[in-house]
């Protein structure tokens, strides 16, 4: 049993077309990447070029460092975002606390320090979701920023160029920065609602209207329109008669009519800051995971327009229409055997000088593939290689590594039947052979002439 190629395995379509849109700007970067293989794996897909083109990223990510990097970008994204949630956090307990520092509290500069930056910002991003406008805060930018300084190292640019890229290309950049921006204010509202019932509950405050320019009236009005929505969850909304109290100066009202404002000041933040930011975190959120359902493979861009013949190719052989007429009598045992020798091959693998290869004996219908010692090998043997049974020769001495494990891998897929014979080493290094092997599911030989006898030619040692 062959393992699952990387697209089958249970992931999110964000993170498949992330994975592949940084394939594609690598490629289009760097050069085409060697992918024999790994076309090889995506034509186990349906044969559609979007979940083809899905499946060649996934092997050609997870065969190489790029998958890590990805993850290690997407790790460092998580904690930016925690961090600036957190700091919202504090921001929101800070903005409770100036706004009751002194015993006698001006409601209306109460008001403005902790509604007043969130309506601004409300309304710029209300105006931001216009289709004709580009969504960019000052929050984004610094998420971004936070993100590169957390993820550093190869190929963090290319994380983010991709992940930008795709939601550009989805349209799920605006909801995507609403979200960011929503959670924060959110996020800060959560602090600052709690800070001020914990303050307003253990300290003693007067709360009072002042004006040079307006009248009584207007903050008559004022209060109530405030208190219209505040009024619908509960919270009390003070009469004309403790408006002109209060505008009187501390202590000029009662004690009831101060507890009235203080209730009236929270209800003024829970209606008009917190309950619009979940409203607008809730509308991105379905925005945004509407927008990602829709996520799709564009073949007419550049990298991807060329995998189209290779993933879907034109040309298929469609096997035999007919059986050729026999021309005598040929007994099944010789017909099996040229058939064995004309896909049978065998391959040395980084073997010590001191285990000669190839043996004496081989028969002369093997095709021997040689040694593989370097990049350069395995490009040779990627060009030769086309057989039914190989044989890998590996040398048990040596550990093998993660490269040596992607090399097994790409032969796995390229030939239908690999078998392995392990040389030389002690019982403890081919028991750790034997593991590493059966996690890859790849067969063992005991030996050549095992090998041979289960191709068919043993009769030819």
């Amino acid at each position: 049993m062959r393992n699952a190629p990387p697209a089958a395995r249970s992931e999110s379509p964000l993170l498949q077309h992330w994975r592949a849109e940084a394939v594609r700007l690598r490629e289009a970067h760097w050069g085409p990447l060697e992918d024999q293989a790994a076309c090889q794996a995506a034509l186990r897909e349906p044969a559609r070029l979007g979940p083809r083109i899905l499946a060649r990223a996934a092997w050609l990510a997870g065969h190489s460092p790029l998958q890590d990097r990805l993850d290690r970008w997407a790790h460092g994204a998580r904690w930016a975002l925690a961090a600036l949630w957190l700091a919202a956090g504090l921001a929101g307990i800070g903005a409770a606390g100036a706004a009751l520092s002194q015993g006698s509290v001006n409601l209306a500069t109460a008001l403005l320090g902790l509604l007043g930056l969130h309506a601004l910002t409300l309304l710029i991003w209300l105006i931001g979701c216009l289709p004709v406008l580009q969504p960019a805060t000052t929050l984004s930018r610094l998420w971004l920023w936070l993100t590169r300084k957390i993820a550093r190292g190869p190929d963090a640019a290319l994380a983010a160029q991709a992940f930008l890229s795709l939601l550009a290309r989805a349209r799920a950049w605006k909801p995507a920065v609403g979200l960011l921006s929503h959670g924060a204010w959110t996020i800060a509202y959560l602090g600052a609602i709690p800070t001020l019932i914990v303050l307003l509950s253990t300290r003693s405050y007067s709360f009072h209207w002042e004006t040079t320019l307006l009248s009584p009236q207007a903050f008559v009005v004022f209060s109530e329109w405030l208190g219209s929505l505040p009024r619908l969850l509960g919270f009390p909304t003070p009469d004309r008669l403790a408006v002109t109290l209060s505008m009187g100066g501390a202590g000029a009202a009662s004690a009831a009519i101060q507890a009235d404002w203080s209730l009236w000041l929270i209800g003024c933040l829970l209606s008009w800051g917190l309950l619009p930011r979940l409203l607008a975190l809730a509308v991105c959120g379905a925005w945004l995971r509407r927008r990602l359902r829709r996520l799709s493979i564009d073949p007419d861009l550049p990298g991807w327009l060329e995998l189209r013949e290779r993933l879907l190719p034109t040309h298929q052989t469609l096997g035999i229409d007919r059986p050729a007429p026999a021309d005598g009598p040929v007994r099944a045992g010789a017909a099996s055997a040229r058939a064995a020798t004309r896909h049978a091959a065998v391959l040395a693998y980084e073997l010590g000088p001191d285990l000669p290869w190839p043996p004496d004996g081989l028969p002369d219908t093997l095709h021997d593939l040689g040694r593989c010692d370097s990049r350069e090998d395995r490009q040779r043997i990627r060009a030769q290689l086309d057989a039914t049974h190989l044989l890998l020769v590996c040398d048990a001495r040596l550990t093998p590594d993660r490269g040596t494990a992607a090399w097994f891998d790409e032969l796995n897929h390229a030939c239908p039947d690999l078998r392995i014979l392990c040389l030389g080493g002690t019982a403890e290094r081919r028991q750790a052979w034997r593991q590493v092997l059966s996690r890859q599911h790849l067969r063992q030989v005991s030996d050549l002439a095992a090998w041979l006898e289960h191709i068919g030619l043993a009769s030819h040692d």
